[in-house]
């Protein structure tokens, strides 16, 4: 496939800078990517799915 050309069209998205910071690191921590996790959210957000992807375990919280 020539360089610019993709099977799906972009999607605009734009998340708290933040809050995406985080998420890219929570998403290598389970051995996943970015994509795959927002589609596999938006498959259950649309009941094509009752999974949820994967999400690292809950840090203890400093006291």
């Amino acid at each position: 496939m020539p360089a610019g050309i993709h099977l799906r069209r972009a999607r605009t998205y734009r998340p708290d800078p933040e809050v995406y910071e985080r998420a890219k690191g929570a998403v290598a921590e389970v051995d996943s990517d970015m994509n795959t996790h927002i589609n596999a959210f938006l498959s259950w957000l649309v009941r094509d799915t009752d999974e949820l992807p994967k999400r690292p375990p809950a840090k203890p919280e400093a006291a």
